[in-house]
């Protein structure tokens, strides 16, 4: 803990922005692609480094060895503890979801849902403020058209797959739900599957929120014109999606101006995907 610690005030030394953008820190949920950075085969890097050939080259990678080196280190990361369930957060899960169902083939999933053009300006913010800590030069606008390539397309894909999955496997959230009362978004979820939600998961839920909002001090501001791309663009690309799940295609292009207006930081409220893997045992490990 005292090693992961100082690595956390580390990067939040080198790019000190980014803590406004998604919480780090060693006692605080983080997606769990990092899982997979030691295979080499992770978003991660992606997002963290603009080099053009390993984005090509990973797009055509077939990721299940990445996945089971996931769930080797999620087991090993539980060792010795008991847990009815792992729950996971990557929206870039859905990325490659026959992957992940090929090692975690009792999977459920909640898919949270918020208009593309914030969503697209969300994320163009967090990858070019996290680039900026690794270069000196990174070009905004490529950033964007990157990210409404990748997430338009993947957003199709996992579509697609999606509609192989029983509709009880899959919980579907709006994002203003969960800005608005995560208490009561985490409710519905676990009815929909059917899970206990006990007084005392509730109130260590509002104390981890409580304390969420107090280390989110700054100000996260951004506006899909700051990436020289239009609404009509963003629209276009995610027009199945918006006409599948009855989204209003834009809401204005919102500043959200502070995470103080929120309980939850910016990276539990973009838009994006949940993965919760029912066995956790040792077996096929």
């Amino acid at each position: 803990m005292r090693n992961a610690t100082r690595s956390c005030k580390f990067f939040n030394w080198l790019a000190p922005t980014f803590r406004y953008v998604h919480a780090v820190g060693a006692e605080v949920p983080q997606e769990c692609i990092s899982l997979m950075t030691p295979t080499f085969m992770s978003d991660q890097f992606d997002a963290m480094y603009y080099v053009p050939s390993y984005r090509a080259w990973f797009f055509q990678q077939d990721l299940r060895p990445a996945y089971e080196y996931h769930r080797r280190f999620l087991q090993h990361l539980q060792f010795r503890r008991a847990a009815p369930r792992w729950i996971l957060k990557a929206p870039t899960h859905m990325f490659a979801l026959p992957a992940l169902l090929s090692v975690y083939p009792d999977a459920l999933f909640v898919q949270t849902h918020r208009t593309p053009i914030d969503a697209m300006a969300s994320v163009s913010s967090l990858v070019t403020i996290l680039r900026s800590a690794f270069s000196d030069a990174v070009d905004p606008v490529t950033v964007c058209r990157e990210a409404i390539d990748y997430w338009s397309e993947t957003m199709d894909k996992f579509l697609n797959e999606r509609d192989r999955l029983a509709s009880k496997r899959i919980c579907d959230v709006e994002y203003d739900e969960i800005s608005r009362d995560p208490i009561a978004a985490v409710r519905r979820i676990s009815d929909h599957f059917g899970w206990s939600f006990s007084k005392q998961a509730e109130q260590r839920m509002r104390v981890l929120v409580a304390k969420h909002a107090e280390r989110q001090p700054g100000n996260h501001r951004y506006h899909l014109s700051q990436f020289g791309f239009s609404a009509d663009k963003v629209l276009t690309a995610f027009a199945p999606y918006c006409q599948r799940f009855g989204l209003p295609p834009f809401d204005g292009e919102k500043v959200w101006s502070s995470l103080r207006d929120s309980p939850l930081p910016e990276t539990q409220r973009r838009s994006g995907f949940v993965s919760v893997a029912k066995n956790n045992g040792e077996a096929g490990g």
